[in-house]
C-alpha cells in the first residue's frame, strides 16, 4: 500500500474515483424571484454525492460544488427532490451533468411529472426522495444541503446506474 499526504489532490481523486457511487439527478422548482432566463423554473444535476443521514426523522444529504450552478440553484428553492437513477438511464445522467444552458431542453427530452411541492420526478427512475431544505453546511469547497424528506417515490427499475473509476457502469461491472 502507497501512502500519500492527506493534501495530496491526485491522489485524493483517485482514491475517490475507485469509490463506487450510485447515481441520482438533483432537481428543483426555483422560488419566483429567482427565475429567470439564465435560470429556468426547473433545472436538475448529475450528482453522485447523496446519502442517507437519518431515519427517525428521515434525512438526506446532497452535496454542490459551492462555485457551480447546482449550489446556486439548490439555495434558490425551499425543497429538492433526488431521483434515483436506474442503470437504462444513463443518457439523463448525462443530459443533467452539463451546463445549465444546456439543461433547459431536458425537460422536453425526458418523461417527468410533478411531487407535491411542484419539483420535477424523473420517470423510470429507480425511485425519488423529496425533501424541504433543512440546513446547508459549508464544507470545503462544496456545500452540504440536508433535507428533510416529504416524499418518498418508489420506481418499477430495479438495478441503479453506478459511477466508478470515471464512468458509468452497473452492478457486477464495477471491478
Amino acid at each position: 500500500m502507497k501512502h500519500f499526504s492527506g493534501n495530496d489532490v491526485a491522489a485524493y481523486k483517485v482514491l475517490a474515483g475507485h469509490w463506487c457511487s450510485t447515481v441520482t439527478v438533483v432537481t428543483v422548482k426555483r422560488k419566483a424571484e429567482f427565475v429567470s432566463p439564465e435560470a429556468p423554473e426547473f433545472d436538475g444535476y448529475t450528482a453522485t454525492a447523496f446519502f442517507t443521514v437519518s431515519i427517525d426523522p428521515p434525512i438526506i444529504i446532497v452535496s454542490a460544488t459551492n462555485k457551480g450552478s447546482a449550489f446556486a440553484m439548490l439555495s434558490q428553492a425551499d425543497h429538492f427532490v433526488v431521483n434515483l437513477l436506474d442503470a437504462s438511464q444513463e443518457e439523463i445522467a448525462g443530459a443533467f451533468a452539463r451546463p445549465m444552458t444546456e439543461r433547459v431542453a431536458n425537460w422536453e427530452r425526458f418523461a417527468w411529472q410533478f411531487d407535491a411541492n411542484g419539483a420535477p420526478l424523473i420517470l423510470g427512475s429507480m425511485g425519488a426522495f423529496s425533501a424541504s431544505t433543512r440546513q446547508l453546511v459549508l464544507a470545503g469547497d462544496h456545500t452540504l444541503v440536508l433535507g428533510d424528506v416529504t416524499e418518498i417515490h418508489r420506481g418499477e427499475a430495479s438495478v441503479p446506474l453506478m459511477y466508478f473509476n470515471r464512468a458509468y457502469t452497473k452492478p457486477g461491472n464495477a471491478g
